[in-house]
């Protein structure tokens, strides 16, 4: 009887937390209230200037005419250290050598001590990593929501954008920046 109690909770413990893992995860775009997000496809991509970890800066402007991957994270946010290892593997090793292609990872809410301290845990994640710890540049997308990708085209458009992290969606990310950069 005893087993069965200790049992049941596991499972009601472990069925509640696999729910909230599917609510903060969140849907694409799609799926979210307008009011959480600011901006949509089809939108000029909000001119963004961050500080990177390793000191460099990096801003939209000067990567004018290339297509931009810009994604919002955390070092605390699940769905997001799920998502980094594609990251990494599916989209910046694949276009990184692209001249026409630039990548920044955004830490919302997080400090350079914070995100360089993450840095040196996962060496393994060599795209460029910046932070915002007032959300100045991230409150220009939304009000909630992490991970948060934007795919910017050549024009300065927002050609694509989500937001949470939906394995099976991931493909999309790629199919956007694959399209943006060959025009197919």
């Amino acid at each position: 009887m005893q087993d069965s109690k200790r049992l049941l909770k596991r499972f009601s413990f472990s069925l509640v937390c696999l729910m909230a893992l599917g609510v903060f995860a969140g849907a694409w775009t799609d799926g979210i209230p307008d009011t959480a997000t600011h901006t949509k496809v089809g939108d000029r991509m909000p001119a963004i200037s961050v500080e990177e970890v390793s000191g460099g800066t990096f801003s939209l402007a000067s990567e004018k005419g290339k297509v931009v991957l810009v994604n919002f994270w955390a070092t605390w946010c699940g769905p997001c250290q799920v998502e980094m290892p594609r990251l990494e593997k599916e989209i910046w090793e694949k276009y990184k050598s692209s001249p026409d292609f630039a990548m920044i990872a955004i830490a919302r809410e997080q400090t350079k001590e914070t995100v360089a301290d993450f840095e040196k845990k996962h060496p393994v994640y060599t795209y460029p990593l910046a932070f915002d710890p007032n959300r100045a540049v991230y409150k220009q997308f939304a009000d909630s929501g992490i991970p948060r990708t934007y795919v910017v085209g050549r024009d300065g458009r927002i050609v694509f954008q989500s937001v949470g992290y939906e394995d099976a969606q991931f493909g999309d990310l790629d199919k956007a920046v694959e399209k943006a950069l060959t025009g197919k």
